[in-house]
């Protein structure tokens, strides 16, 4: 990195406290590794249809009106590429190589239009049910920077995931459009067994206490997701990664 240092980039990250520092810590990222453009988007999985998503730009003006215009975030191969792998993918890939396609190549043509000729993209997955992609794109073609790009990649990967903690945490904080509920010990607990299909007696019985205070519970939980049913409120926690597969 020619402008900030690698620990100096992470030293700010985890002082992000706002969607504006996320803003500035993106875009030293991609200024300090050579690029003209970034963008950092997030799912949020706050419901299985309408997720929260954050979209933190630095592209073009124009590229995003178009990309809007044309809904491209329901077709745009890098965004599906980062939804199903946690592997970077470098963009000439999408001309070039196996997962070339007649529609990527047409929007890889289309966005060199706008300045976006050539770039990189990193998936990141969090531990709650969250996709997130940081893209970093250049002005110059990729035969120019595809050295540049292949060095600077386990530097770009790791920052990926600084970015997206940074995000995750301002979430937390409640900085964001919304606020991620968490559950109790207990609350995860009886959900976790109302997911196997235990009644409520049976819940009671496996964690030693009474079947009021397994209803009791489940009924925190429907109203801290803002549901009516075991239903709802098992497919909302399992969505938002509130209940997970145990390893014991």
């Amino acid at each position: 990195m020619d402008d900030l240092t690698l620990p100096e980039i992470i030293e700010s990250s985890l002082q992000a406290s706002s969607v504006e520092d996320l803003h500035a810590l993106c875009r030293d990222i991609c200024e300090s590794n050579g690029f003209d453009y970034f963008i950092y988007g997030a799912r949020f999985p706050t419901s299985l249809v309408k997720p929260f998503v954050l979209i933190v730009s630095g592209y073009p003006d124009e590229w995003r009106e178009r990309y809007v215009e044309r809904h491209y975030i329901a077709t745009d191969p890098t965004v599906t590429h980062c939804v199903n792998s946690v592997r970077p993918l470098v963009w000439d890939e999408l001309e070039n190589g196996e997962r070339a396609t007649d529609f990527s190549r047409r929007f890889m043509g289309e966005a060199r239009t706008f300045g976006l000729r050539s770039g990189v993209s990193m998936p990141v997955h969090g531990g709650r049910g969250e996709v997130a992609m940081l893209s970093l794109s250049s002005e110059q073609s990729m035969p120019a920077v595809r050295g540049q790009i292949h060095h600077a990649l386990p530097d770009l990967y790791l920052l990926s995931a600084y970015v997206h903690e940074a995000a995750s945490r301002l979430v937390s904080a409640g900085k964001l459009p919304f606020k991620r509920e968490e559950l109790t010990e207990r609350e995860r607990e009886c959900l976790l067994w109302a997911a196997e299909g235990k009644t409520s007696w049976e819940t009671a019985h496996i964690l030693g206490i009474s079947e009021r205070t397994v209803n009791f519970h489940l009924q925190n939980v429907a109203n801290k997701l803002n549901v009516t049913s075991r239903q709802q409120a098992i497919a909302r926690a399992v969505a938002q990664g509130l209940i997970v597969p145990q390893f014991n």
